[in-house]
């Protein structure tokens, strides 16, 4: 929780800096317009200049200095930096020479005070904000005015500075009252939204506490009675019962699903994953279909075999299963042909079957009755959770192909 507040302040902070930035061509305008104003007094007053072309030059060359050193001080958002210093030691520089060769150089301060405190801390921008004003004061004895001139020049001097002083201070403690509430906004967004997974979660968890619980009072416990009445009927028939062939494939298969409803129940893999990667799982998946059904069931692997995420393996062997199920039950087939290909990008799983086939269309619509393509569409789903896709090609007495094809990264998510 704590690591998501601090990177809320973080993106806080970011997002403060951004904010600023966004500010600065409205500096960049009111920068220019003192400058202007400035310049168009120097010319406009004669008598308070000696040197107005001179002047204006060096007052003009403040403007691109703080487009090209400036504004890269005040983008990155940090007080204190080598290009602030740089800028304001090179904007004074221009000023006390402008200030000495004209009484009206002193209006450029409007520009370069709110710089200081634009790119420096405030202690630091309250001492160069003094030294601004005090420039055209120290510029005014070269020209040795009446004590009286110099006295209300060094009372504007003072004022301008403690205005500047106060002003820069409140603006200061207004932004960072702003920044500390929006890193405060930011950290309540993150906890609400931690509140929001946790609670997700919590939901998930009861959810399956529930699934659990019908699963093990309902699908575990009929599977239990199934194989115990199969095993007392297989006790009673003689060694040489001919039943005895239908019986045995249907406790073993009985017994089987008890175990997958039972890792269901302790949110394990498959059973057949277990024991054998999900090559060997589809091999004797096949296998015994192939025994149960009496079908001439084939399996073969393309490509070098490699381990998949465990989310991955399950989807395959759920979709062989319900395939072969398909199979079984529907498609009155002769052969069967299962086929794991592996390539660079991807892993494919291929069943196809010589059967009467069906359209494909009506697999969007499940039969509410019967649950039929109710499991092809949650395989459907199984495959997208990790990025992969399934393919069904059918049609009426031309038999099925279903294809499962999974990238070689899948994104996160569970199969089982």
């Amino acid at each position: 929780m704590n690591e998501r507040a601090d990177a809320g302040a973080d993106a806080a902070g970011n997002a403060d800096r951004s904010h600023a930035c966004q500010r600065l061509p409205v500096w960049d305008a009111y920068t220019l317009i003192v400058l202007a104003g400035t310049i168009a007094l120097t010319f406009a007053m004669p008598a308070a200049s000696d040197h107005p072309v001179a002047a204006s030059v060096l007052l003009a060359g403040i403007l691109p200095l703080y487009l090209a050193v400036g504004h890269r001080a005040a983008r990155t958002g940090a007080d204190d930096t080598p290009l602030a210093y740089g800028y304001l030691a090179g904007a004074l520089a221009l000023f006390a020479a402008a200030s000495l060769v004209t009484g009206t150089a002193w209006y450029a301060g409007f520009a370069l005070v709110p710089h200081c405190f634009q790119l420096l801390s405030l202690r630091r921008a309250c001492t160069a904000a003094m030294v601004v004003n005090m420039v055209p004061l120290a510029a005014l004895l070269r020209y040795r005015h009446e004590s009286s001139v110099i006295m209300i020049m060094a009372a504007i001097g003072v004022l301008g500075t403690v205005c500047a002083v106060f002003l820069g201070s409140w603006i200061d403690r207004v932004i960072t009252q702003s920044r500390e509430r929006a890193r405060l906004i930011e950290r309540l967004r993150s906890s609400q939204a931690e509140v929001a997974r946790l609670s997700h979660a919590a939901g998930a968890a009861a959810e399956r506490e529930r699934l659990t619980t019908e699963i093990h009072d309902t699908l575990a416990q009929g599977f239990l009675t199934i194989l115990t009445l199969l095993q007392a009927a297989e006790r009673r028939m003689p060694p040489d019962d001919p039943l005895r062939a239908a019986v045995e494939p249907a406790i073993r298969t009985a017994r089987d699903n008890l175990a997958e409803a039972r890792a269901l129940i302790a949110a394990r893999p498959p059973v057949a994953l277990d024991a054998a990667p999900v090559a060997e799982a589809l091999r004797r998946l096949t296998a015994t279909f192939g025994e149960e059904t009496g079908v001439e069931a084939t399996y073969g692997i393309d490509g070098e075999p490699r381990p998949l995420s465990p989310a991955a393996d399950v989807v395959l062997l759920r979709a062989a299963q319900e395939a072969l199920a398909n199979v079984r039950r529907h498609a009155r087939a002769r052969t069967v042909a299962v086929r794991l290909a592996f390539d660079e990008t991807a892993a494919r799983l291929t069943v196809a079957d010589d059967g009467v086939g069906f359209d494909p269309g009506n697999a969007a619509r499940p039969d509410l009755g019967t649950g039929e393509h109710f499991g092809l569409l949650g395989l459907h789903r199984r495959a997208g959770t990790l990025g992969g896709t399934v393919t069904v090609r059918s049609a009426p007495g031309e038999g099925t192909t279903l294809t499962v094809e999974l990238p070689d990264e899948p994104a996160a998510g569970t199969g089982g």
